[in-house]
C-alpha cells in the first residue's frame, strides 16, 4: 500500500506501507514494514524494518525489529528496537537466551594460582 498526499488516522497491516515523496501523514501505525520518503508524525510499530530514505522527515516514536535512515533524512523522537521475538508476538515475557559460557583457561578450583 502506498500512501501520497495528506492522511491522518490509523493504519493497520501485515504488509508493506510506502510513504511516497509528496505524503503528510499524521497517523498511529502499525505495520509488517514501513518506508518512508515523505512526512510522518505519529507513532509507529514496525515488525521487520523501517526505513527512511532520502528527503523523509520522521518525527515520531517507533517501535521497530530494524532501521535505517538514509543520508538527507531526518528523524526526531525516540526509536525501541526490542527483540525480534517480542515483535513476532509471542508477548512481552518472551526471550532469547544467549548460549551458555564456556570455561576456558580458568580453574573453578578454590586455590590460587601461585607462582611456579
Amino acid at each position: 500500500v502506498q500512501i501520497d498526499g495528506r492522511f491522518e488516522g490509523n493504519v493497520n497491516s501485515g504488509g508493506k506501507l510506502i510513504l511516497g515523496a509528496t505524503a503528510q501523514v499524521d497517523a498511529e501505525i502499525v505495520v509488517g514494514e514501513l518506508e518512508i520518503h515523505g512526512t510522518f508524525r505519529g507513532k509507529a510499530q514496525v515488525k521487520k524494518r523501517l526505513i527512511i530514505r532520502g528527503g523523509g522527515s520522521v518525527e515520531a516514536k517507533i517501535v521497530t525489529g530494524s532501521l535505517a535512515i538514509e543520508p538527507g533524512a531526518t528523524f526526531r523522537g525516540n526509536c525501541e528496537m526490542p527483540a525480534q521475538a517480542t515483535l513476532g508476538g509471542r508477548g512481552k515475557d518472551s526471550e532469547i537466551k544467549p548460549p551458555p559460557a564456556k570455561l576456558v583457561g580458568a580453574s573453578l578450583d578454590d586455590e590460587e594460582p601461585g607462582p611456579s
